[in-house]
Order: structure tokens, then sequence, then C-alpha cells
């Protein structure tokens, strides 16, 4: 029995549909369901067919749409923390002091343009206990956790890139955050 109600999933249809592949993502879902009874590895196995699915159909451009679109929200509580030290900050440089003080789980960095966000460890609950690698289209779902918490916090559009990513084999997640002009 198949579970269709696993949110990865349901995320990644609804995101395939608002990018105009709703086919698409029901076509891979008919033939790549997460069964109810999937363990971990289970789970990291579909990871990697819905990266080779992606990547086998769609552009770079669009994967990472897709990918971004269909990433998990960060919790409200640790948006917020990180704002109110945004808004406490007398700049850049001491938001990035702020922020790691609040010893979240990741830190910043700021190199007079842009922030760094990095990630001592994958953070994904689906593939995290896993000591394997995917490919970089499953990683793209950081990048619009990252949109979505830098967006807030900062008040503006931000554009985000991926640097490195433990599960593409780096020592650490690097994500590149820039202000939009």
């Amino acid at each position: 029995m198949t579970n269709h109600e696993e949110p990865n999933l349901i995320r990644l249809m609804e995101s395939m549909e608002k990018h105009g592949q709703k086919e698409a993502g029901e076509v891979f879902s008919k033939e790549n369901p997460i069964e109810e009874s999937a363990d971990i590895k289970g789970k990291f196995e579909w990871a990697k067919k819905a990266c080779a699915f992606l990547d086998e159909n769609f552009d770079d451009e669009t994967v990472k749409a897709i990918r971004m679109d269909c990433a998990c929200g960060p919790q409200i509580e640790w948006i917020q923390s990180v704002k109110d030290a945004y808004d406490a900050s007398t700049g850049p440089e001491d938001f990035v002091e702020k922020t790691n003080a609040l010893n979240l789980g990741y830190w910043l960095e700021y190199d007079g343009t842009s922030f760094y966000l990095m990630y001592p460890q994958c953070y994904c609950d689906f593939v995290n206990q896993v000591e394997d690698t995917l490919p970089k289209a499953w990683c793209y779902c950081t990048l619009g956790y990252t949109k979505k918490m830098f967006a807030y916090v900062l008040g503006k559009e931000v554009e985000v890139e991926l640097i490195k990513s433990v599960k593409m084999g780096d020592k650490e997640c690097r994500i590149k955050i820039t202000e939009k002009v």
C-alpha cells in the first residue's frame, strides 16, 4: 500500500504542478510511490529516484525551481529569533554575531556583500540518516528554505546559491544569500 499523504511527495507534486508539470508529477508518483512501511533507507532511495527523474526530464533551472518550491518551511520560532537579532543589529556584522550567538545549529558569515549560511551536517530528516550522497537536485530544497527565511528576516527579496552540500559529499552545507537590488 502506498502513502499518498507523505509530505515530501505531496510538496513535490504540488511544486511540479505549479511549474506546469502536473502530468509529469502524476507519472512520477505512480511509478515511484513511497511505501507506508518505508524505512529511512527506502525514503533515501525514493529521494534518489526523485532526483534522477527531475534531472532526466528537466533542465537545471527548472529542477531548481521545482525543488525550491517544495521545501519545507522554517519553524516560525527560529525565523522570529533570527528576525529579532536582525532588527536589534547595528549592521551586517553585528547581525551575524547576534545570530551565531543563538546557537541554532548553523552559523552565518558576511563578506561585505553577501551572507553565507552554513550547516555542519545535513538536517533533512528524510535523508540525513543514510551515509551516502545525493545529486544536487535534492539539496535545492534548502535554497527554498533559506530564501523563505532570509526574505522574511531581511524584509526584502533575496537570491540564494548552493555552494556546498553535505549530501553532495562536502564537509558542510554552504548557501550564499544576496539581497536583490
